[in-house]
C-alpha cells in the first residue's frame, strides 16, 4: 500500500505543473455581455488589445444615428456562435473579476475577426497585435470604417466620459 501511494503521490507532482498551466486556459460555449468583454463559463473575459464601441456610445453613418455598440455586440455574438472558445488569460482579475485574455474559436482569432468586422479597434494602448487586422477592415470599409461613418475611438469617449470602466 505504501509503495502505491508513493507511486500516486509522484505521478501527481508531475502533472502538476501542467494543471497550473491549464489554470490561465478557460474554454466552453462563451456569450457575449459586451462589444468587447465574453463570458467563458463562469469567467468574464476582456479580449486583449480589442477595443469596442461602450454601451452607450453611438455612432452616425452620414446624418443618422447608428447603434454602433449594438452591432459591435450582435457581431461578437456571430462570432462566438461559431464554436467553443479557448481563452489564454493574462494578468490578475481587476475589481470585477475580469481578465485580458486571447479567445480563440478553432483557429480563429476572436479579437481579430471582430476587428476584421470593422466592429472594434486595436487597442494599440495595450499591445500592437491587431494593427494589421485593423488596416484591413479600414481598406475593406465596413463597419466603423464604411463610408459616411463618424465615431469617437472609445478611448476617447471613455475620456469624455467618465465612470466607465475598461
Amino acid at each position: 500500500m505504501v509503495r502505491k501511494s508513493a507511486w500516486l503521490l509522484c505521478l501527481m507532482l508531475l502533472a502538476a505543473p501542467a494543471m497550473a498551466q491549464d489554470a490561465d486556459v478557460v474554454t466552453g460555449p462563451a456569450r457575449a455581455i459586451d462589444a468587447d468583454i465574453i463570458m467563458v463559463g463562469t469567467q468574464r473575459v476582456i479580449l486583449y488589445g480589442v477595443d469596442a464601441p461602450e454601451r452607450s456610445q453611438f455612432c452616425t453613418v452620414g446624418t443618422k444615428k447608428w447603434g454602433c455598440w449594438d452591432e459591435a455586440r450582435n457581431t461578437l455574438t456571430g462570432i462566438l456562435s461559431t464554436g467553443e472558445a479557448s481563452c489564454t488569460l493574462s494578468g490578475e482579475p481587476d475589481p470585477f473579476h475580469r481578465r485580458y485574455g486571447v479567445c480563440k474559436i478553432g483557429d480563429k482569432d476572436v479579437g481579430a475577426e471582430l476587428i476584421r468586422s470593422g466592429m472594434a479597434m486595436a487597442f494599440v494602448e495595450q499591445a500592437d497585435d491587431y494593427s494589421a487586422v485593423e488596416e484591413e477592415a479600414r481598406t475593406a470599409a465596413v463597419g466603423l470604417w464604411q463610408p459616411g461613418a463618424k465615431f469617437d475611438t472609445p478611448w476617447a469617449w471613455r475620456k469624455r466620459n467618465p465612470g466607465g470602466f475598461r
